[in-house]
C-alpha cells in the first residue's frame, strides 16, 4: 500500500479522523505483513502539516511531537519517486509534484494508494491505480 500524508495524518489528528481512513488504519495494524510504502517528501509534508497545526494551535509542540512519534511507529518503508516521471505526471494532470511521488511509487509498485486528496485519486484512477477510501 502507497500512503500519502493526508490518509497517515487523518489516523492521528485530532478531528481530523473518518470512520475509512481509521478503517485503513486498523487494516495496517491488524496485517502487519502489509507493507506501508511512502515516498521520501512524506516526513515533510506530516512535519509541515504539524507546523501548522502548531501555529493555528490546534496542536501543541509537545502533542505534535507525540503525533510525530506515533506515525513513526507504523514503520513506513521509504521509497524512492522517479523525478522524471513526477514532473511528466505534474505537467500533464496537472498536480503537484509531491502529490505525484505518491503516484508514481504507486504505479511502480503496482500498489493501492490510500489518499484523501481528490485530485490525486481522481488521477491515479484514470491511471488504473486502485485507490481507497
Amino acid at each position: 500500500m502507497v500512503i500519502d500524508a493526508s490518509v497517515a495524518l487523518s489516523w492521528v489528528l485530532p478531528s481530523e479522523d473518518t470512520n475509512q481512513a481509521l478503517s485503513l488504519r486498523n487494516h495496517a495494524l491488524d496485517n502487519p505483513e502489509v507493507l506501508l510504502l511512502v515516498p521520501p517528501n512524506f516526513w515533510y509534508e506530516v512535519a509541515n502539516v504539524l507546523w501548522v497545526a502548531i501555529l493555528r494551535k490546534r496542536l501543541n509542540k509537545q502533542d505534535a511531537m507525540k503525533v510525530l512519534e506515533l506515525l513513526l511507529s507504523f514503520e513506513f518503508m521509504v521509497c524512492s519517486a522517479d523525478p522524471k516521471n513526477c514532473l511528466k505526471f505534474s505537467i500533464v494532470h496537472d498536480l503537484a509534484a509531491y502529490d505525484t511521488a505518491y503516484l508514481d511509487l504507486a504505479l511502480d509498485q503496482q500498489a493501492t494508494l490510500w489518499t484523501m486528496d481528490q485530485s490525486l485519486k481522481k488521477v491515479a484512477e484514470s491511471l488504473g491505480v486502485t485507490v481507497l477510501p
